[in-house]
């Protein structure tokens, strides 16, 4: 049994109970203070403001022809309204001179990112400047400008993934072929919203120059941002339709409650009373596990007494010494002998009825794991409202969209049920990286099963308190992409599953338009104000857009639909989507590239090894 502490070292410990060593995996991140991201955007204000002067003096100076952006070729190269590639390359060059390395990785990184963004425009150009001379096409200067924006979403990722000191590519069972009806739901899904925004263009067009006004269309081209909301409607209907079968069936084996728990005091008395109430209505037997993972709090003595005292439930609470959620987990499962686990955060309360939800979908013997909706458990302070906004978001939306087509890559480990069979044949918790919930989905998809998000399944999870949790949990979350792609390289495009062929490549491109946001801002205020002689034609429009638009009419949507009065934290979370923004550039700035010498010709392809 773990013993109390101290009582002069017991506030300290739940205070700062949410750090860990998953906080920055040794070899894989480094805990960077935030005066690395402070000083990113110093960094990239003064380059922009140098670039703009330079650009400034270039027109006064009698370089009229002097494009406003970095358009090689173009016969309307004069028309550029917002200079994108210029943005493009100042993010990157700023990236890589605060990337955490020495300087000759540094020029490396550097060389790399706008080498290739560079290639990749010239090549652009001269493709349309020939289509146009020869009379088959002409290629606005905006449409290669959006062109080569969304070319740099992949190449950041691309040349992150190639030098950054990563976890080493794990072993991958070779999947089944990728299932027909899957791929033909995602692609008619597709086409329907390729279809539904070209129409919307054209026959409505004078529709859509209003909402361009308003800044409700805009950003990387009206008809890609109005095609991303129809798809992810269209496949938000298929999974909705999904999820009404897949838990219309009986199913209530007996269940392992497995819950790891570190520094948690505080909650763990909570959780576990929340499993008792949840086991009075499940028909089947329930026993809890509790791994306490080198807590210096309170953590055993509160569990083993909370235990004590339940009604409907058995459990034991196990000693881990060795720090590390994942090693935590792997114990646990070592001492389970109940075939269904349900993994249970210490700061996470299972709602009534949370328990017989997910598990009918475990009838259907395909299904490898399932997960619920992770409401906060209040909404007093700004970052629950956020959550609360967020979850409706990313869980009861965008996860149902992927129920749709198989697409769900990760279920967080707040709550998620599993066949224990199988977590043991594809290896368990991998460790010493973040993301192990989601790498866990990713491998139980590469054996031919399929992960359930189902938002009827509720439970209530802990809300960061302060300001530092929240960027640590934040930082963590978002820097597990990078861990997860490089543990997953052989899913990547292969063409077998729906997750590896189109959701990891979209979670890689997206993580980098959200690192990019508050830069983007940022970059467009700055030309808009204080040089806006000399980008005489830019508009708001596009950029608020990117913030706005279409996906805040989409929030509101589903808002209502979920509970009508939570439309007033709205504004919260728009604010919080820059925040994020923020957190999403600093996770990859912990990311560590390993040191190179100025004679070393190139990286090896794995770091690592």
């Amino acid at each position: 049994m773990t013993i109390a502490p101290h009582p002069e070292h017991a506030t300290e410990a739940i205070a700062d109970h949410f750090r860990s060593v998953d906080s920055a995996p040794k070899g894989y991140a480094i805990d960077r203070p935030a005066s690395a991201v402070n000083g990113f955007l110093v960094t990239f204000i003064g380059l922009t403001i140098i670039a703009f002067c330079v650009r400034t003096f270039m027109v006064h100076g009698g370089f009229e022809g002097t494009p406003r952006d970095l358009v090689f070729l173009g016969h309307d190269r004069g028309s550029v309204v917002f200079p994108l590639r210029l943005f493009v390359a100042l993010f990157f060059l700023t990236y890589a001179m605060l990337a955490y390395s020495n300087i000759w990785r540094r020029l490396y990184l550097a060389g790399s990112l706008l080498g290739k963004f560079a290639v990749f425009c010239v090549a652009l150009d001269i493709i349309g400047w020939a289509l146009h001379s020869v009379g088959i096409v002409s290629i606005s200067v905006f449409a290669g400008q959006m062109i080569s924006g969304l070319t740099a979403l992949a190449i950041f990722p691309h040349t992150v993934m190639r030098q950054a000191q990563l976890p080493e590519e794990g072993p991958l069972a070779k999947p089944p072929p990728l299932p027909r009806k899957a791929f033909l739901q995602w692609a008619g899904c597709l086409a329907v919203a390729m279809g539904g925004a070209a129409v919307a263009m054209h026959v409505l067009y004078n529709v859509v120059g209003v909402l361009k006004e308003f800044a409700i269309l805009g950003g990387i081209g009206a008809g890609v941002f109005l095609m991303q909301q129809i798809l992810a409607v269209s496949t938000a209907i298929l999974g909705i339709r999904m999820l009404r079968r897949s838990r219309d069936r009986d199913f209530a084996p007996p269940i392992a409650i497995l819950v790891p728990a570190h520094n948690e005091a505080h909650s763990i008395g909570a959780t576990i009373e929340s499993v008792d109430r949840g086991a009075e209505t499940y028909p089947g037997d329930v026993r809890l596990y509790v791994v306490n993972n080198a807590s210096s709090d309170a953590t055993a003595q509160v569990a083993q007494e909370t235990i004590r005292d339940c009604r409907f439930i058995t459990g034991v609470v196990l000693d881990c010494p060795t720090p590390g959620k994942a090693i935590a987990l792997n114990m646990g499962v070592d001492h389970i002998t109940e075939e269904f686990i349900v993994r249970i955060d210490a700061d996470t309360v299972i709602g009534p009825g949370c328990l017989e939800t997910a598990m009918r979908h475990f009838a259907d013997p395909k299904v490898g794991c399932v997960g619920g909706l992770p409401m906060p458990l209040e909404e007093k302070t700004w970052i629950d409202k956020c959550r609360l906004i967020e979850v409706y978001m990313r869980h009861g939306f965008f996860q149902v969209s992927l129920d749709g087509y198989d697409g769900v890559m990760g279920i967080p480990g707040m709550f998620a049920v599993y066949r224990r069979s199988q977590l043991i044949s594809v290896g368990g918790m991998v460790q010493g990286m973040n993301g192990e919930d989601t790498d866990i989905c990713m491998r139980l998809a590469a054996a031919g099963y399929r992960s359930v998000a189902d938002p009827t399944a509720v439970y209530y999870s802990e809300t960061p308190v302060s300001y530092a949790h929240l960027r640590e949990q934040r930082t963590r979350w978002f820097r597990s992409i990078y861990h997860l792609t490089a543990r997953n390289r052989g899913l990547v495009f292969d063409g077998r599953t729906m997750i590896g062929t189109f959701v990891l490549p979209f979670n890689l491109v997206n993580a980098a338009r959200r690192a990019m946001l508050a830069p983007l801002l940022i970059y467009a205020l700055i030309a808009y104000t204080i040089f806006g002689t000399t980008f005489t034609t830019m508009r708001w429009q596009p950029v608020v857009a990117t913030l706005l638009g279409m996906s805040l009419i989409l929030t509101v949507i589903v808002c209502l639909i979920y509970r009508a009065r939570s439309v007033r934290y709205v504004l919260h979370y728009l604010g919080f989507r820059v925040l994020r923004s923020y957190f999403t550039l600093g996770s990859a700035l912990t990311l560590i590239y390993p040191p190179m010498h100025p004679k070393m010709p190139r990286l090896p392809r794995r770091a690592t090894r």
